[in-house]
């Protein structure tokens, strides 16, 4: 074996020796650059459209994991499903309680208190409920997670699911209040099932934004349930598009641009206001503060499915 020798510098231990063709070269190591060049790093790029497609494909997979879900809390509670009516029920008393206590606030008008509230309550519940079992969705199925195949967005997923089951039961009490109050839903509650088309995008939204980050960053574990109930008390008890009972919410109501932008950042909303109006007071759809509803929420799909799919590469090993 033939041998390329090479001056050695003073330090013998900054030079080191490589074998190149059968040869041995001698190279300085100072030269050897400490990280790798840019275009050597990985960046991962998911593929949005065919990932949403797969999802697609693996919609039992979702069906699966919420049955799993909502039997494992139910099962073995002692009041089994009407956990489901439970909590709903207390965020009503809360907000009774609240009310009592601001001089003049009589938001529902001619429609009874507990009715106007407790619609209100019911539509958040579906979003309120995905965002809270969808936060932890991934940090709890690290086990499942690491020895699956099936695409991620299955665990967030699967909340919202058990959160929609939760919100089907949750109309029971509305129900009863209807009979209670012989007060019957007007026929502009057809219009619901668009409120739900511009609810859903939103929702799912949040919760691939939501639990993604809490992989990486913990302490939203403790800030998101701080936050949530104030939303939820802003959401619920703002009239927002035809009610304007309230005269400390008379300018933040009337304010077109304002409202806009708020209905934009805050489609929950835009969605409680004009279904508590079809449902009680009988109006349609007021189009300019849905459609700016609408916008948000597709923009925080679009976001919080991004989001999602960028950082998914590294859920395996930060759960």
């Amino acid at each position: 074996m033939s041998a390329v020798t090479e001056p050695l510098s003073e330090d013998s231990e900054a030079a080191a020796l490589s074998e190149d063709n059968g040869r041995l070269v001698v190279f300085d190591v100072s030269t050897v650059p400490d990280d790798p060049p840019e275009a050597e790093f990985y960046r991962h790029r998911p593929d949005m459209l065919h990932s949403a497609r797969e999802l697609l494909r693996r919609w039992d997979v979702m069906f699966t994991l919420a049955e799993r879900d909502i039997r494992a809390q139910y099962k073995q509670a002692v009041l089994g499903v009407a956990w489901a009516l439970l909590v709903p029920l207390v965020n009503l008393a809360m907000l009774s309680i609240l009310a009592s206590h601001v001089s003049g606030f009589t938001p529902g008008g001619h429609v009874p208190w507990l009715l106007w509230a407790y619609s209100g309550l019911l539509a958040w519940g579906l979003f309120g409920g995905a965002i809270g079992g969808g936060m932890n969705s991934l940090v709890a199925n690290k086990a499942l997670m690491a020895k699956s195949h099936f695409p991620r967005e299955c665990f967030p997923l699967s909340q919202v699911l058990e959160s929609a089951f939760g919100s089907l039961i949750a109309l029971v009490p509305l129900i009863v209040l209807f009979g209670r109050y012989t007060y019957a839903p007007r026929l502009a509650t057809l219009w619901s099932p668009l409120y739900l088309a511009i609810e859903i995008p939103f929702t799912l939204g949040l919760v691939f934004l939501v639990s993604s980050l809490v992989v990486t960053m913990r302490d939203l574990q403790q800030v998101v349930p701080i936050f949530m109930p104030l939303i939820m008390l802003i959401t619920v008890l703002q009239p927002l598009a035809v009610e304007k009972h309230h005269v400390l919410t008379a300018h933040f109501i009337t304010d077109p641009l304002f409202r806009v932008i708020y209905c934009v950042l805050n489609p929950a909303a835009a969605v409680l206001s004009n279904f508590r109006d079809s449902m009680l007071l009988g109006f349609g759809p007021q189009w300019e503060i849905l459609i700016a509803g609408a916008i948000g929420s597709v923009g925080y799909l679009l976001l919080g499915y991004t989001v999602f799919k960028r950082l998914e590469v590294n859920f395996a090993d930060l759960t």
